[in-house]
């Protein structure tokens, strides 16, 4: 086995720097006051630090400028073994996520004082977190609408039939037929809405074949241009693929993209545009090869207090809606093995839906 030896000075220097570019993360060396002394390329590119001249400048003010922090957030990091969560906004309109954490310099050897700063982009962990999150509030959701679906079909089954029964009874009377027809109207309508929870509650499963995106993703816009034209939207296609196939349901993915679609229409309340974009994103140490599908639309946007809950069946943010459209598009993509999440539109104004779909299965089904 050989064995590293340094006789110069430069050779040290080089074993050094090739050490922090080897690094799995950003890291970025300080000296006891804050001072920066080196920092790799990872960070450099995570915090946008480019071609700037960094060495002897603040830790504290570059973290503060390139993550956006305000007043004293990164106090944590000033305290040995201190780490934080920093959610960054990028031009796009979208959020990344750093984890940050902080190690003190030690040496057997030398006397050394100071510290470095790791940096995780932990952006794909946070979203896989948040859906299993959502998974595990949505099967108690589904058990629970399963019980009451059941408990609740007989004494309307009953009610239906004592209704009819009054009915008959009361003979051709025009007041009392215009009465019981509403009480059976509004059975109805109920027993129409338990339908709907318990499919909601049943979810189908995938049966995967190849599908190929483009075709996929115009055969949606087509669908939903006779509605834009009502209302004066527009939607513009910004594909970057032509022949590219992934596998999935073809009926499941269509009706995701259908969901998605009607939800940015009936957010839009004045003429305007929607866009639906594709790329494809290359594997990483984080997660496989994906396909990323944006709707980004021009209404009236989601409050930040809402986008943890907007796909939470029941939940619903219109005047009028079941709140069921956004739960069954997060199914889909869970059943794909896919991720998707919401985000504020670009300048503020609108939302951003971003659904990220592995080309192939991660596992069996």
């Amino acid at each position: 086995m050989s064995t590293l030896a340094f006789d110069q000075a430069d050779q040290i220097r080089e074993f050094f720097f090739a050490m922090l570019e080897s690094i799995p993360g950003g890291l970025l060396l300080a000296d006891r006051q804050g001072l920066l002394l080196a920092a790799n390329q990872q960070a450099g590119a995570m915090l946008g630090l480019a071609g700037s001249a960094i060495q002897g400048r603040s830790c504290w003010e570059i973290l503060a400028r390139a993550l956006q922090l305000a007043g004293d957030e990164a106090a944590p990091l000033r305290q040995p073994g201190g780490k934080m969560l920093v959610e960054r906004p990028t031009a796009d309109g979208e959020s990344r996520y750093f984890l940050l954490s902080r190690n003190e310099l030690k040496s057997p050897f030398l006397a050394v004082d100071g510290f470095f700063l790791l940096l995780e982009d932990v952006t794909y962990p946070a979203m896989i977190e948040a859906h299993q999150e959502r998974r595990q509030r949505f099967a108690a959701i589904q058990e629970m609408t399963v019980y009451l679906s059941q408990e609740l079909r007989n004494p309307l089954g009953g009610l239906e039939l004592y209704v009819s029964m009054l009915r008959r009874d009361l003979g051709d009377d025009p007041d009392y037929q215009r009465i019981t027809s509403r009480m059976l109207a509004a059975i109805r309508t109920i027993n129409h809405l338990l339908d709907n929870a318990l499919t909601f509650a049943d979810q189908p499963r995938p049966v995967r074949e190849q599908v190929a995106i483009r075709p996929w993703l115009e055969g949606v816009l087509a669908a939903l241009a006779p509605l834009g034209e009502e209302k004066g939207v527009t939607f513009i296609p910004a594909y970057q693929h032509q022949g590219e196939e992934i596998s999935g349901d073809p009926a499941l993915l269509h009706q995701l993209m259908l969901n998605l679609g009607m939800n940015a229409l009936e957010s839009m309340e004045q003429a305007g545009e929607i866009e639906l974009s594709s790329r494809t994103l290359p594997a990483g140490k984080d997660g496989p090869a994906m396909l990323e599908i944006k709707w980004v639309d021009q209404g009236r946007g989601i409050a930040p207090e809402a986008r943890g809950r907007i796909f939470d069946p029941f939940y619903t943010t219109k005047e009028r809606g079941k709140g069921l459209g956004l739960a069954i598009v997060h199914h889909i993509v869970e059943s794909h093995q896919g991720l998707i999440r919401v985000d504020r539109g670009p300048g503020g104004r609108g939302s951003v839906f971003s659904v990220f779909l592995p080309y192939a299965a991660l596992f069996r089904e």
